[in-house]
């Protein structure tokens, strides 16, 4: 193996009181990946040991295969930064040890696909799920991505309900819980020096960080999104908002990321004001119509109309007029009189 090194404390169990700083690299070449066998043996038993039958997809299609991450690890608790090319395996074996995880990306994408249903997890976006419940991933090229791994009768202990813990947790990254937990962690790294001369300070993180867990699986897992029509709409209307720019925006596309059936997402915007594309051609002309009159009379319909994803410049002309009460010529034009005669 061409660079892979694993500091430090391997086994979670030789960790009990003590902080470590975790790091493993691994750098090979597209030959490297056809020649070795077992290529992530080294995880067995390690931090990462919930994550197994790795494989490298579409080999050939890739110069190379890189992975590293850092971070660190005390008792049960794992926080580490992760670069990852295209990866592919399962997270978790059915086991009772197996850990809560969460997966805070940053860019790229990873699709993980359980019993109750796939959910992407784009930039952005965090997912919380039990490893027991056992979940195939495959993650796309060039991803960054923050795990958490926290031990899973802690969490258990606080919630009490397996069918929540069946569940996956998908939220963005500005909800206020989702900020508490990152912050969080921030200040656990930051104070790792602290955290190792202190078991009493290792204890009230490591509670502090099951019960953020507990709370945010037990309040906003998928079926409590299902169940509440409101909350599937916001979480909905914020990834058209993120992707808005997006040509292959759609019902379907809208209800994996916020991970509810589509048949969920339609049955809760009957409940709103809008339907699903109604509300996104309406965020798109406001979007248009902002750019109109920030670029003024060096404005060009035909760009607009294309950057914000309408088929063609007459179609977004249409769409304006009869949101606007003007072509966008025209509502130029009475922009610009009524701001000489202000």
């Amino acid at each position: 193996m061409s660079d892979q090194k694993m500091e430090d404390v391997a086994d979670p169990a030789l960790s009990r009181g003590r902080t470590i700083d975790f790091k493993t690299n691994i750098n090979l070449t597209a030959r490297q990946i056809q020649e070795t066998e077992h290529l992530f043996q080294d995880w067995e038993g390690g931090p990462l040991a919930h994550l197994t039958r790795l494989s490298i997809p579409n080999q050939s299609a890739y110069p190379g295969f890189k992975f590293s991450a850092r971070g660190h690890l005390f008792d049960g608790l794992l926080s580490v930064k992760v670069y990852c090319d295209s990866l592919a395996g399962t997270s978790g074996n059915y086991l009772d040890q197996d850990p809560v995880v969460a997966d805070l990306v940053t860019s790229g994408r990873i699709v993980f696909t359980g019993k109750e249903g796939s959910h992407t997890v784009t930039p952005g976006r965090i997912c919380i799920r039990d490893t027991k419940a056992s979940w195939e991933f495959s993650c796309a090229p060039a991803t960054h991505v923050r795990v958490v791994r926290i031990p899973r009768h802690l969490v258990f202990s606080r919630i009490g309900s397996t069918r929540v813990l069946n569940q996956a947790y998908l939220s963005d990254v500005t909800a206020p819980e989702v900020r508490f937990l990152v912050n969080f962690l921030e200040s656990i790294e930051k104070s790792s020096t602290e955290l190792e001369r202190s078991t009493s300070a290792q204890s009230i993180a490591l509670d502090a960080c099951a019960t953020v867990f507990s709370g945010m699986l037990s309040d906003n897992s998928v079926s409590g999104i299902q169940d509440h029509p409101n909350a599937t709409v916001r979480a909905a209307k914020n990834v058209i908002e993120r992707n808005l720019d997006r040509n292959d925006l759609s019902p379907a596309l809208i209800a994996q990321m916020v991970g509810v059936s589509l048949r969920t997402l339609h049955r809760s915007f009957a409940e709103s004001d809008d339907s699903i594309m109604a509300f996104a051609r309406r965020r798109r002309l406001e979007k248009a119509h902002g750019e109109l009159v920030r670029m003024g009379s060096t404005a060009k319909v035909s760009e607009i109309a294309a950057r914000w994803q309408f088929s063609d410049a007459s179609h977004f002309i249409r769409q304006f007029k009869a949101f606007y009460g003007a072509t966008p010529a025209a509502y130029l034009r009475n922009y610009g009189s009524a701001g000489r005669t202000s």
